[in-house]
Parts: C-alpha cells; structure tokens; sequence
C-alpha cells in the first residue's frame, strides 16, 4: 500500500542527525529535496486542502520490528514509528504475536506494549484480538516441537486481525524468547518485512553493531524475509553524532540501509513516580495525578526527626528526591506538605509510606485527621496549587527499598511526558523514509484522517509560530500545555499571573517554561495604555477611564484581550476555568471586524476516519437567511485555511426540495446568496446530513451531478439548538474530538475551551489560534501592500 502525506517542512535536525521527510515513493510521493546548508527535508507542497487521494496497488499491510539486540529496550521506537504511519493512514494497528504476562498493576490484563499503543493511540476493539498467544503457551509448544502449530495459531489471530487494518506494526518477541529464530519464523510466516532494531551499550564499536547487524540479517535471508534496515535506540549521547554517521556509510555500503539511531535520554533512563505506583503496587493517598509523572533524582529516607530531615532536604534546594518512610510517621507528610504550599520550601517529587509495624496491627495513625486536612485544602480554595503526591504501600520499608534500588525505568500508558518525548526524539533523529522506501505500492488513504490533520496543525505551527497569550496561568493545565507548545516551537507563549507563583507551580509539576514569557497584570507598564485603547474603543458606550481600569484590574481575559488589540499578542485562549461568556465577551466589544459583522463558530471535528467542519454550534441563536450565507462563507474559508477541501452543505431537514416549510425555505435563500457573493464556493443545499457525508444515500436522494453531495466536508447547521446538540451527539457517541468553538468573525482570533478540557485540547486550540492569527497577519499585510499599490 502508499502512503501520503501534506506534511510541509521539519524542525531543522541538530548535527549528525538525518533530515526526516515524510513518507514517498519514486511515482507516488512528493518529491523531496534537501536543503544541504541546513539538513531540512522539505517537501513540495500539494494542493492545499486536498484530502482525497489516489488509490495505489495491494502491497505489503505489515511492518515486523525484530529486536536483534535480545535486551528489550525498544518501545521510543515503537511508539515513535506507530506515531509516523497513523499520521499517514486511517486504520493502523499493532500485533503482538507472543504476548507477555500482564503487569500487576495493568487494568486490561493484557502485554504491556500492547496496552501501551492500546491506551495512548486510543485504540477500538477487543484488545485481545491484538495478540497471538500467551508467552507460557508458546514456551510449552515449543518445548513440545510444535513449532509449525504454533505459527498457524498466530497467523490465524493474526489474519483476522489484520482485517480493515491499512497496516499493521507487529512487534517480534525475540527478547521474550526464540531469539531471532523465532522472529524470523513468525516474520515468514505474516509474510511481512523486517526492520531489524538495536539497543546501543556504553563500550560497543563501530565493528560491533555492524557484525551483530549482518549476522542477524543473514538469518531472516535465509527464512527468505526481505530486511528494510535497522534502526537503533539509546546510542550513547556522547558519541552519537560520530557513531551514527560511521554506522550510516557502513551499512549503506552493504546494502542495509541505516534509519538513524536515538539516543541516550535522561527523561526517559528516569524512574517516575507512577512507575514506583505499578512496580509496588501502590495507592496514591493525595495528590494531583498529573504529579505521578515526575521524575525522582533520589531516594531519601526519613527515618530522623522532621526538623533534620528538613535540613537535609534544604541543602540540596535544586533536587527532586522521593522521600521514603513508614505509614507511622505521618508527621513527616505534614511537614512535607507545609514545605509544597511555600513557594520557599524545600521540593521533593512525592512521598512513598511502607508498612508500619505488623501488618495485622490494623493501626490508622491519625489516617482520619490527615485525610481531612488534604480535601479542606482542595475545597477551600484559598490553596489552587497542586498538592504533595503520596503513595501507600504494603511492603516493610527494607523491601521497598530493595525494589527501589533495583527498579529500572519504564514506560506505561500513565506516562505522559515520556510518550511524548519518545515521539519528539524519533521525530528527531529517524529518517522514515529509509524504513518505508521498500514498502511499495502501498494503498493511500482517500481522505484526511485526523492524525494527517493533526500533523499538518503542527507543521503550520512550527512554519509562523504566533504569540498566543493564556490568562488562566492558575490551572495546571494550562502551564502543562504552555510547556509542551513553546518546547515544540508551536506558539510565543505568555502567561498571565505573578512571575514567582507561576515558576513555584511549574516547580513542583516538573515544567520548564523558561521559553514563556511571564506578565503580571497588577504591575504592567502597559495598563495605563490598555486603559487609553478601551476607553477609546468604547466611548460611544460611555466608557469612562475609572470604569476601564476596574474591568481591567478585576477581568485577566479582557486584559488579554486588550494586549491583542495593542498588537503585545496575536491570539488569546481561555475557558479552562472561565466560562464561554467571559472569554468571548471582551473580544465581542472590542475585537469585531467592519468587514465581517457577523461574529460566528466552527467545530473541527475529528471523526474516526476523517476531519470535518461544523458551524454554528455556539454563538448564533436563530440566524436568518443571510447570516446563514455569511456562516457557511465564513467555515468555507476556515476549513480552506486549515488544509481540508472545502465542500459545503446547508442542512435542512429536507433534501433538495423533499419537503417544504419556513425553515427549508430560508436555508435555500442561504444557498442562494452564498452562490451570488462566492460563486467559486462548492455549496449544496438545503439538503440531509446523511445525503451529505454518505455517497450511497446520496445516490438515492440526490439526482444528477453533485459536488458536495455525498462528500461534504463543511456542515452548516440551520439554527443553534441543532448544531450544538448533533456535535455533541457525535462527539459523545463516536468518540470525536471536537475542536472548538472556533471564533470567526474578529480581527484577531480568540477562542474557547471547555472547562473539562485536557492537555492536548489546550495544545490543539493553542495550535488553531496560532494558524488563524498567522492566516490574519497574512491578509492584513496582502492588503496593505494593495492599498500601497492603488495609493501609487
């Protein structure tokens, strides 16, 4: 099958690491060309917008990883590569073909790799189905001689499977037993090619990689398995760069084409509190979930009193330790707890508390007391910081430090920021195209998936990052967001709120914003100009200049919004803990365009399969026919600056004249003067939802030619009630993400979050900001130099 992308240009790649360039193909893909003085792999760009693409021929459908290096320590590779095709391809699973015994902690009882994609790609379906057979029954056929049972057993799983995948990433149990062997059978028998996957070690040469590399090769020759090439985690940082460039040219010599290598990360050789959690099977007492994915730098044991621990802990201010003690000593979590609330205290990453005397004593040691003194500080809200993470297990104190000592870190589905950083280093340091230009005629898919969507938001990012400004620097989630963005190079961040809070805050959650820029509303030199700019703004209103400096001093929004109309920033979000009313409200009055009156939104739906468009679901109660045309030639032109081919329909509960009524009747008035003010806008209606998006019911219904009918990727909605109410059938029922509302209509974009909105919601509308102030920044200029032309 073929894969395509509308990626547009990469990060530049750092020294000794290869240009990344999405997937091609000599005839199929985008020419790529590179950019020597700076190592960019850039990509000519397709038309813009176009999400269908031409089908290729049956090919491979498999992808075997084979760990030739027997230690295991493969997963950046696996998550980063299962990253790369779901950007490309609707339907891409992962195959285990001898599964592992589940972790004792796990919830779907399952291999743990297995679980991991399961959970952090939000895979559908039975999570079983995605393995062959359990390690101990494997082991037995094996020792049994049933080799060739075994084989059939797993591509019987396997073949069933595989069906409605466009792909599938099958990662080979060569460390878990059977050795090559074994993966080179299994590999034979899925008909599928390998990519060979090497662990670097601290002392290895040059010779060794290569020799260990062509052994390994010739056994998968000799099962008749084609090789693709090799890629290699944790190279030694210190010598990547030379090591890489060496093992490239010697492998490139001999045929095997060298993918590139990640190396060492401190990141991810880190134990992290939610992996202390699952190895001993611990409770979290208090604290934020998000803090049980921090990283320890130490081990303390409290055993002293708390004022000598205190003083240990105060002369090493810049470490994070683990301060480990017994459930009696729940002095020591007051103490610990009065340190997190200052912002001057000593800082640890969490608590552990092991048994107490017998396990049979029963005690509580004032559990009660403890208990209410944590949820008053939630509830009162007098403390919005987050709270010390502490952890309860089973184990006597000596065993739990024997498996702290030997706990080896890892990588769960609870560990976010490692996920993360797993897919930034491979985005970084592997070249894709070395391990899919053998992977030929391969079917593309015939539309924008959500994970294509998502990387092309990014890649415009990363292309005119915008400065966005965010006022709820209070929420956790918001600075989390704020961290990863600025990291990323997606957005200029500012945060609203004082300077010393917000780093005291980041501290503790383990967050480097030291690329956001930290402004303090009470003590900025520019409130007496925000104060000038909205009086000016709103005297016909009757603003006075005590009346906007109150708003300002009491509304962190309508400062913001105030820095946008200054230019300080390009974009505001807000709404993780303000309502809708108080983040739109401001850019209302200020913000609104002479050229477009109406103030409208869009929904960017990511569906399963595909991405669409759907306006208005938020602002306009009951629009006339020309608000409608005005909404539906608004989305058109957002759904174009996003990348997806606009094709729209104005909804009705009639299909081109079916049935009659006001209603019907004023959304063909709409469809009318869409057509006479943009006569270049693919438009249909007034017409059904599924006579819309389903080309076998619009067949049925629609006679004659049509370009939206059956295809359309932009749904304007007739009134409020019905579009509010189908986005969020849809997006509870299927699983959508929703993005939005997406404001239209303003001089520069500000946009809403849900209060129950994650990390990646902020990050994505973060994203759609940014890409609407660049597309505005853009216009402004396209027309000041027009203007400069005719004033010549």
């Amino acid at each position: 099958m073929s894969l395509n992308s509308s990626t547009m240009s990469r990060r530049q790649a750092v020294a000794g690491a290869p240009a990344v360039a999405p997937f091609r193909h000599a005839g199929l893909f985008p020419r790529v060309r590179l950019c020597a003085n700076r190592r960019v792999a850039r990509v000519a760009p397709k038309a813009a917008g176009n999400g269908n693409i031409a089908q290729g021929e049956q090919g491979f459908d498999t992808l075997f990883l084979s760990d030739i290096s027997l230690v295991g320590q493969r997963t950046p590779l696996l998550l980063g590569f299962f990253n790369y095709f779901e950007r490309h391809l609707p339907h891409v699973g992962f195959f285990e073909p001898i599964a592992a015994e589940a972790l004792a902690s796990s919830e779907l009882r399952i291999d743990r790799h297995v679980e991991l994609v399961y959970k952090v790609f939000n895979l559908k379906g039975d999570v079983r189905a995605m393995t062959g057979v359990q390690d101990a029954e494997a082991a037995r056929m094996i020792a049994n001689g049933q080799h060739s049972e075994l084989l059939d057993k797993i591509y019987s799983q396997y073949a069933s499977y595989k069906e409605g995948q466009d792909l599938v990433l099958v990662e080979g149990p060569g460390p878990l037993m059977g050795g090559t062997e074994l993966d080179a059978q299994i590999a034979a028998a899925l008909n599928a090619p390998v990519l060979m996957t090497m662990t670097g070690q601290p002392n290895a040469t040059v010779a060794d990689y290569y020799n260990r590399a062509m052994v390994k090769r010739q056994v998968f020759l000799d099962h008749h398995v084609e090789v693709l090439g090799l890629v290699m985690n944790g190279l030694p940082r210190q010598s990547h760069a030379i090591l890489s460039g060496q093992l490239r040219d010697k492998f490139a010599a001999a045929g095997l084409p060298f993918a590139g290598a990640i190396p060492t990360d401190i990141m991810l050789r880190n134990v992290r509190l939610d992996e202390v959690q699952t190895a001993m099977g611990a409770q979290r007492l208090y604290g934020d979930s998000l803090l049980t994915d921090v990283e320890f730098d130490d081990v303390v044991v409290a055993s002293q009193r708390l004022e000598e621990l205190l003083e240990i802990l105060a002369e090493r201010p810049m470490g994070r330790p683990l301060v480990v003690t017994s459930a009696d000593r729940l002095d020591i979590v007051l103490g610990l707890l009065a340190a997190q609330l200052s912002v001057s205290g000593p800082g640890v990453a969490g608590i552990l508390l092991t048994q107490a005397g017998s396990a049979r004593s029963g005690r509580n040691y004032a559990r009660d007391t403890i208990d209410r003194i944590f949820a008053g500080l939630s509830s009162s809200g007098l403390y919005k910081g987050s709270l010390l993470p502490v952890l309860v297990t089973d184990m006597p104190l000596r065993d739990a430090i024997r498996k702290l000592d030997n706990l080896d870190a890892a990588i769960l589905p609870s560990s976010t920021r490692k996920i993360s950083q797993c897919k930034r280093l491979f985005e970084q340091y592997v070249d894709a195209n070395a391990v899919v230009a053998r992977l030929q005629n391969m079917v593309r898919p015939n539309r924008m998936t959500p994970k294509m969507f998502m990387h092309t938001l990014k890649s415009m990012c990363n292309a005119t990052p915008q400065h966005i400004v965010l006022p709820e620097s209070e929420d956790k989630r918001v600075l989390a967001a704020a961290a990863d963005v600025v990291q990323r190079g997606l957005a200029k961040i500012t945060l609203l709120g004082d300077p010393t809070t917000i780093l005291a805050e980041a501290a503790k959650l383990g967050l480097d914003l030291s690329g956001c820029n930290i402004h303090n509303p009470n003590t900025s030199d520019r409130f007496d100009k925000y104060v000038d700019m909205l009086v000016e703004a709103r005297k016909k209103k009757g603003m006075t200049r005590e009346v906007a400096a109150d708003t300002l001093h009491g509304d962190v929004n309508f400062f913001a919004t105030m820095m946008i109309v200054a230019g300080d920033a390009d974009g505001m979000v807000s709404g993780a803990v303000h309502t809708t009313a108080s983040t739109v409200r401001p850019a209302l009055q200020v913000l609104k365009s002479p050229d477009t009156p109406l103030v409208s939104s869009v929904f960017i739906m990511c569906l399963p399969d595909r991405v669409v468009v759907y306006g208005d679901c938020a602002v306009n109660v009951n629009p006339s026919a020309a608000d409608l045309a005005q909404i539906a030639i608004t989305s058109n032109d957002t759904a174009a600056a996003f990348g997806i081919e606009p094709r729209v329909a104005m909804l009705s509960y009639s299909t081109l004249g079916s049935g009659s009524g006001p209603d019907v009747q004023k959304v063909s008035e709409a469809v009318a003067i869409v057509k006479q003010r943009r006569p270049d806008i693919k438009v249909e209606g007034p017409i059904q939802y599924d006579a819309a998006i389903d080309p076998k019911v619009a067949a049925v219904k629609v006679q004659g030619l049509s370009e939206v009918a059956g295809k359309a990727t932009v749904f304007i909605f007739p009134d409020l009630n019905t579009g509010n109410n189908t986005y969020k059938a849809v997006q509870q029922s299927t699983g959508a993400i929703a993005m939005g509302p997406v404001m239209q209509g303003l001089l520069r974009p500000v946009n809403d979050l849900s209060r129950g909105c994650t990390v990646p919601d902020i990050i994505n509308t973060i994203c759609v900001t940014s890409i609407q102030a660049s597309r505005m920044s853009s216009a402004a200029r396209a027309a000041a130099a027009k203007a400069a032309v005719a004033a010549v």
